[in-house]
């Protein structure tokens, strides 16, 4: 059933009728709203993710009670459910020319969450924005083998070493053993995003970079750096990672693991020659468009939530399963009698559930840091004439994380706007804020 198919059901011709006399634009802007209340997205058999942990949650907290669960993920689903529940709170909005008025649920502003997760990815992208200079970037992603991917499971605490390992590799790429190097203070200009889901939502940690094709020294005179020889990227971000691991479980593991981990590195640089897996493609269009495209896009693609719920094809309430697609990363660049097409998976909710919370970071976790000179302590200083983006394109970009017009923009209608065609105003003594409100806003 569609927005429109739906909205025009005798129930809702009154206020349509009124819409309509307010002018075409109220009249719309009407359809979609009533088109996009929760109540049509399950007639059109829409599934959202808080859906199932509204359901199955706390039947998966008794289920897994054995199992000890972080912090941040209990926090982080609670909060979820929470969202929008006007129990939690609202904010009253009415209109000041007749009887109609719109409650806004309080958000929870939780990383884990569809609604407000989008919200805070289009922050960062924007503040990703501000710091890019108007240069060619390019895109890297620095994986690691299958192997170690236990380890992280076990070990949280080497996502930094992940990190660093990354840094050392670019760092080392600009200065060596250069002394010149140092005391001038040449770098790169780079920002890290970790991921640790695969598209299959399978635990496979690795790192996403964009870095500007530059290196700058503490007067600000730039080199040209657009060739990466991905040879001794591979092997030198192997060494490091290696390294660092086995630097972090001298002091966190025991004596055995520390042993076993020894016998696999061993293994691993007999298995990997060549490195680890470390690719960085060209681009091949550098105008200044496509250089905003690629740094909005990789901002928000390493943000992007583990399971994006239009993936989400059917629920089954009675057997407690659901079932999603995928396209296999793998396919990308092959011909179409090489690829494996589409993937189909059908599992338990609780199964799924376990897949997704173990990609919710711990608090104060961050899965974005920025390197050489575009790190918040680097003494380079740049004029704003040099920005990818002027100030008022970013003031622009700002303006579209409001959430009217977020809704406006993804939805098609202003939830202010009333059917008399008058803009509502909130009522603060109407609203309800409850002391404990989670996430304030």
């Amino acid at each position: 059933m569609n927005v429109y198919k739906y909205a025009k059901q005798d129930a809702y011709k009154t206020q349509l009728l009124t819409a309509a006399k307010a002018g075409k634009h109220v009249y719309e802007n009407t359809i979609h709203k009533i088109g996009n209340a929760p109540l049509a997205r399950a007639l059109s058999n829409k599934y959202t993710i808080k859906d199932v942990f509204v359901r199955y949650w706390s039947r998966f907290l008794l289920r897994y009670s054995h199992m000890d669960i972080r912090d941040s993920i209990i926090n982080n689903v609670n909060r979820m459910i929470a969202c929008k529940d006007f129990s939690y709170g609202y904010v009253f909005y009415e209109c000041p020319d007749c009887e109609h008025y719109h409650l806004s649920g309080l958000s929870c502003h939780s990383r884990f969450c569809v609604s407000c997760g989008k919200i805070y990815r289009e922050r960062r992208a924007n503040e990703i924005a501000k710091k890019c200079l108007n240069v060619p970037h390019r895109q890297f992603v620095f994986s690691i083998a299958e192997e170690l991917r236990i380890y992280f499971r076990l070990y949280r605490g080497l996502f930094h070493e992940l990190f660093k390992a990354v840094d050392d590799v670019f760092v080392y790429l600009v200065q060596g053993k250069s002394k010149i190097a140092k005391d001038e203070d040449r770098e790169l200009g780079y920002i890290s995003f970790l991921h640790t889901f695969g598209r299959d939502l399978k635990f496979n940690p690795h790192i996403h970079v964009l870095i500007a094709e530059r290196i700058i020294d503490k007067d600000l005179n730039y080199k040209k750096c657009d060739f990466f020889n991905f040879e001794s990227l591979r092997k030198s971000f192997m060494n490091q990672i290696l390294k660092r691991i086995y630097s972090y479980l001298k002091v966190h593991a025991s004596k055995n693991e520390l042993t076993a981990f020894s016998r696999l590195r061993n293994y691993l640089y007999k298995q990997f020659k060549d490195g680890f897996y470390t690719f960085g493609p060209r681009l091949q269009n550098n105008s200044k468009v496509s250089v905003k495209n690629i740094t909005r896009y990789i901002a928000r693609y390493a943000g992007h939530p583990a399971m994006s719920e239009s993936r989400i094809l059917y629920i089954d309430y009675d057997k407690h399963t659901i079932t999603y697609y995928y396209d296999p990363h793998e396919d990308e660049g092959l011909e179409k009698c090489e690829k494996r097409g589409r993937q189909y998976v059908t599992e338990s909710v609780y199964k799924f559930i376990k897949k997704l919370i173990i990609h919710i970071p711990d608090k104060g976790f961050h899965t974005v840091r920025y390197y050489g000179f575009y790190a918040n302590k680097s003494k380079k200083k740049f004029p704003h004439f040099l920005k990818l983006y002027s100030k008022q394109e970013i003031k622009k970009l700002h303006h579209r994380l409001f959430w009217r017009i977020s809704l406006l923009l993804t939805y098609k209608y202003d939830p202010l706007l009333c059917i008399c065609g008058s803009t509502m105003k909130a009522n603060r003594e109407l609203s309800f804020f409850p002391d404990n409100y989670f996430g304030g806003g």
